[in-house]
């Protein structure tokens, strides 16, 4: 199965941070054991750099970096000319960031795990 993860997924799972749902958290560890392949759009990963920086959640951002890196089936997005077109069909109803994970999770067909709302109005989202 394919999952495209959102920035606050990925770093509570590196982070372990208790709000993530239970469901998320499955999905992702069965990822992290190679039985998924997990997209992880740029945006998160620029997202988790400002969060970071900013000391929203304390952790080391070169360990998660590490982390994607080890493994072979997590799969790094990046904002390239197919996903700008994606990401114009999608239309203005979403702030960018979203639409760029939506436009992802519809190029790799890919299920996107993320516990914001207004997402789901557009595709299937799992929390």
């Amino acid at each position: 199965m394919k999952y495209v993860v959102d920035t606050h997924s990925l770093v509570w799972y590196f982070t372990k941070d208790k709000r993530l749902s239970n469901r998320v958290k499955s999905i992702l560890q069965e990822s992290e054991d190679g039985r998924n392949e997990l997209i992880i759009p740029t945006i998160v990963l620029l997202e988790a750099v400002d969060i970071c920086e900013k000391k929203k959640i304390s952790f080391d951002i070169d360990k998660l970096f590490s982390f994607i890196e080890a493994k072979d089936n997590f799969q790094i997005s990046d904002v390239d000319f197919p996903l700008v077109k994606e990401l114009v069909r999608i239309g203005r109803g979403l702030d960018l960031h979203d639409r760029i994970i939506l436009a992802t999770g519809k190029l790799f067909n890919g299920i996107i795990l993320t516990r914001d709302s207004k997402l789901k109005k557009f595709t299937k989202v799992i929390w």
